[in-house]
């Protein structure tokens, strides 16, 4: 008989107490009252239930987020009565399975102290056999006070260096939620993720593993393995299945299963595999797996998931620079593009499979192929990774270390080796996961070596060897932070107060991180303000940047790009598109360097709160500038001009794996349309590759006026421009932008009323082009563009009800940054 499995999510009820007064007045007893207890969620946390029934303020409204401190000060408690079948509770074997709790807890069931947890991050599972029973059964869960916990953690332990709150780093729990440079500090407690008991006979299945252990396009050997726990010795059958399709492969394992806990492992050997690519490089083939155990002339457990085969290699070799840092997939040099994922909310059971879609599609749209999921929040939920093997995006997964010394302490290390163990067994399956990483920036921050350099890559070694393993971000050898080797975070700009176009005087092997930050959408920053409050230096406006003087750092590095703005709505339009052209700098640059540079990562693609950060994406999906400006920098072909010195350089960057052959026309021409000089190319691009295809002295080029004329450089495949990209020699601050007479056309190219296409002409140079549809929920397939004099650019706009092509025009603004009326 297959396991039978008991859902106890739903409504729990909840209470806070004063530390200690819980369980004083008997909160865990089995006939203890619960009237005046406040209903809950689970999945949940505290202050989701707290929020719900109007007990506490919106803690992301103005400064709310200190009037629920008290929260995270007091004790608190679930209970939940269930109803089981006798057939359950006589079943050989009943376990409780919490998924996730959040985090110091301690359990009881009908009354009899269960087990306590220490660790948000890793399953529980718990015996209840004994304590179970026919009818109604009570469960009841004390989490204690997470801060008031670590503080006497850290009391009685050995002081060691960290940021943030310090005693954050004792215990296992997101470390962003006590507050980080973008974060909120909102640490709360609950059951975060799903609870289920699990009855069952003779025996049950544990993790299932398919691993690439070696693959070529001829066949790929694929480790397979399947854990089983057994309540007695008994003879088992175990059949492992790979299919695709109508291909099945298959490998049978008899055994004797001891009681407890076994290991079953064999190989299975598939011909003409069919890859997993990253997105961009080929199809994101997912193959099923399936594991069936039998016993006792019976189906005791099966499970299955999905698989996909590929290699990965990091190649690391001397050249000219330091050495190298290359990501192959499946042979091939990969040159790695995309963001920083941090947790999408501080409250995590908000995240729903529809905004990490939304988010993930994001990601793809944005010309992206890799994410890291960095070391200060969670291990995600696991339709974020199956989403990630669907859409071909690779994984840098840190483990949750953040930013700190971690006790080397055995009680610390006995528990980082269970969540590492745990971890690893429930990601490995998926291909998009190309790199394991031991922490972040604790080897910067001259941490112990005992977690990231032993206990982490060690297990990694055991069960996972498919993937490389990378000690910290950044690591590069004698130094951390080199740019010569190994992974950097470029923090001279913005850290460092350099200004954007320092990136291009960095030689990183691969950029980590790196960032500048800018405000949200003027619709989010009225989520969280008063109309008092809409000025950028206000008290609400600061507190919400969480780096401090983060405000007055966007307005000075916008006053070296911009002129000042004339109020907040200018402000944040010019602010977002500065740091679009700050990271566009970066991009170009590196990309420029491919495979000398072999991947940029931007800090950071999303926030978790509605705040001012260095998100491309803020708190309600609301794109960026700067994220339509990185989608453009991230394309697969790229032209790029670059001023050295006294000349100027164009390269074209293509991540294509074929050769291509095209024109380059190269142009001076200034803002009202006027071609001074024109000159075309035939060129030839190798596959996957950048290379500089023309130079010219700026004293060779009829050049009179740097505040009106600019460069163009663009490339044609036939008739149709693949790539175009301008070069002004002035900052726009100097430039005399004329305001252009810009026209839109709507036609309606869905019968549904779905889609439209505008098209947008424009007499003169347009800056950072942005259209809006006031009212109207929108996804816009470009924005914030600049249009050249005379020309026509096509927008595909999707709206999420029916629309009339009137109701598009009515309701549709464009608006442009110029800097002279005309």
């Amino acid at each position: 008989m297959a396991p039978r499995i008991l859902s106890l999510d739903g409504v729990w009820y909840l209470r806070g107490f004063k530390p200690g007064e819980g369980e004083k007045k008997g909160a865990y007893k089995e006939d203890y009252k619960t009237d005046g207890w406040i209903k809950a969620r689970v999945p949940g946390v505290v202050h989701l239930d707290l929020l719900e029934n109007g007990l506490i303020p919106d803690p992301f409204y103005g400064l709310n987020e200190e009037k629920v401190r008290w929260v995270e000060e007091m004790e608190w408690w679930y209970r939940r009565e269930f109803d089981l079948p006798e057939d359950i509770v006589n079943m050989d074997a009943v376990e409780i399975h919490f998924m996730g709790l959040d985090t110091f807890a301690t359990i009881w069931l009908n009354g009899v102290k269960v087990g306590e947890t220490d660790n948000m991050f890793i399953p529980w599972v718990f015996d209840v056999k004994k304590l179970v029973k026919p009818g109604r059964n009570v469960i009841a869960i004390k989490f204690a006070p997470p801060t008031k916990t670590l503080e006497e953690i850290k009391a009685r332990e050995e002081k060691m260096k960290r940021v943030f709150l310090p005693p954050r780093a004792y215990g296992r729990k997101a470390q962003y939620s006590f507050g980080w440079d973008w974060a909120p500090r909102l640490p709360t407690s609950g059951i975060w993720r799903s609870v289920k008991l699990i009855a069952y006979n003779t025996a049950r299945l544990g993790h299932i593993a398919a691993l690439p252990v070696k693959v070529t396009k001829e066949e790929a050997d694929m480790r397979v393995e399947a854990e089983v726990y057994a309540i007695r010795e008994v003879e088992a059958r175990i059949t492992f299945e790979l299919s695709y399709g109508e291909e099945r492969y298959d490998k049978v394992v008899q055994l004797r299963l001891e009681p407890g806990y076994n290991e079953v492992r064999t190989s299975i050997r598939v011909p003409k595999p069919k890859l997993w690519w990253p997105h961009g490089y080929g199809p994101q083939n997912l193959y099923q797996f399936k594991v069936k155990l039998e016993g006792e002339g019976e189906l005791l457990d099966e499970k299955s998931t999905r698989v996909g085969i590929r290699s990965i290699e990091l190649v690391q070799e001397p050249d000219e620079e330091g050495k190298s840092f290359i990501f192959k997939i499946n042979g091939v040099p990969i040159f790695c593009k995309g963001a920083n994922w941090i947790p999408a909310d501080s409250f995590l059971p908000r995240v729903t499979r529809e905004k990490y879609e939304a988010l993930l599609n994001m990601v793809v749209e944005a010309n992206m192929n890799m994410l890291r999921v960095w070391g200060g929040g969670i291990y995600e939920d696991d339709v974020f990774y199956d989403l990630c093997d669907e859409k071909g995006i690779m994984i840098w997964h840190d483990f949750m270390f953040a930013c700190a010394a971690y006790p080397e302490k055995s009680w610390f290390i006995e528990n980082v080796k269970r969540e590492v163990e745990e971890v690893v067994k429930r990601l490995r399956n998926h291909p998009s996961i190309v790199l394991w990483c031991g922490d972040n920036e604790c080897e910067w921050a001259e941490s112990g070596r005992v977690i990231s350099h032993r206990i982490i890559p060690d297990i990694c070694a055991r069960l996972d060897p498919t993937r490389p393993y990378w000690p910290s971000s950044p690591y590069g050898g004698k130094d951390p932070n080199s740019p010569h080797e190994g992974d950097r975070h470029s923090w001279d700009v913005w850290h460092g107060w350099l200004d954007y176009d320092g990136y291009t005087h960095d030689p990183a092997r691969f950029v980590s991180e790196f960032g500048i930050q800018s405000p949200p959408d003027m619709e989010t920053i009225e989520a969280f303000t008063a109309p008092e409050d809409r000025w950028f230096f206000s008290k609400v406006m600061e507190y919400h940047n969480k780096q401090p003087h983060g405000n007055e750092r966007i307005f000075w590095y916008l006053i070296m790009h911009y002129r000042i703005p004339r109020d907040l709505e200018e402000l944040v339009y010019w602010a977002q598109v500065n740091q679009g052209e700050g990271l566009k700098t970066g991009i170009e640059h590196w990309r420029r360097r491919k495979f000398r540079t072999s991947g940029c990562l931007i800090w950071q693609l999303n926030d978790c709160w509605p705040v001012v950060s260095w998100s491309l994406i803020d708190y309600y999906l609301r794109p960026k500038a700067s994220y339509y400006i990185v989608k453009r920098a991230f394309s697969p072909i790229l032209v790029s001009l670059v001023k050295e010195g006294e000349s100027v350089s164009v390269y074209i960057v293509s991540d294509k794996l074929v050769d291509m052959n095209g024109k380059l026309e190269f142009m001076v021409q200034d803002v009202n349309g006027n071609i001074f000089y024109r000159e075309a190319i035939d060129v030839k691009v190798p596959a996957n590759s950048s290379i500089r295809v023309m130079s010219k002295d700026l004293k060779d080029l009829p050049i009179s006026d740097r505040t009106t004329q600019y460069l163009l450089a663009r490339l044609l495949v036939g008739d149709k421009v693949v790539s175009e990209n301008v070069l002004f020699l002035e900052r726009v601050k100097h430039l005399k932008l004329p305001k252009p007479n810009i026209k839109a056309e709507v036609k309606k190219v869905d019968p549904k009323g779905l889609r439209f296409l505008v098209r947008i002409r424009t007499d003169k140079y347009a800056k950072a082009v942005k259209l809006k549809l006031m009212g109207i929920k929108a996804k816009f397939s470009d924005n914030y563009f600049d249009l050249l004099p005379n020309t026509v650019k096509g927008v595909i706009v999707e709206v999420e009800e029916p629309t009339s092509e009137e109701e598009i025009r009515r309701k549709l603004t464009v608006t442009s940054i110029y800097t002279v009326e005309q």
